[in-house]
């Protein structure tokens, strides 16, 4: 299952990203100036989990400069697991609400 979201964000508001996928859960895989990738769940766990949050899930946040103070930001999240790959309305739901915490989290509008 696969998600992305856009947003407009000033400069201190991204650098709250890795901030927020910490609170998540997510830990910090690779970083770099304009992108981070944050892994969360275990490929074991998938089968037996009925929470899409710990199911194997990588999330991507890139950065690109638009003006001095601002970024477009691009978030991808790719959620694998729950036994054969069948994710109900709700786990969609759970990610949603995760990508609008990041928003909230960051103070994006």
């Amino acid at each position: 299952m696969k998600f992305t979201k856009t947003s407009e964000m000033q400069k201190d508001e991204a650098e709250r990203i890795p901030a927020f996928f910490t609170t998540q859960g997510y830990k910090l895989e690779k970083s770099s100036p304009n992108s981070c990738r944050f892994k969360r769940g275990s490929g074991w766990a998938d089968p037996f989990t009925f929470d899409v949050r710990k199911c194997h899930t990588t999330v991507d946040a890139n950065l690109m400069k638009t003006t001095e103070d601002k970024f477009q930001v691009l978030v991808n999240y790719d959620v694998s697991g729950k036994g054969m790959q069948i994710f109900t309305a709700g786990d969609r739901e759970k990610i949603t609400a995760e990508m609008e915490g990041l928003e909230m989290f960051t103070k994006v509008r």
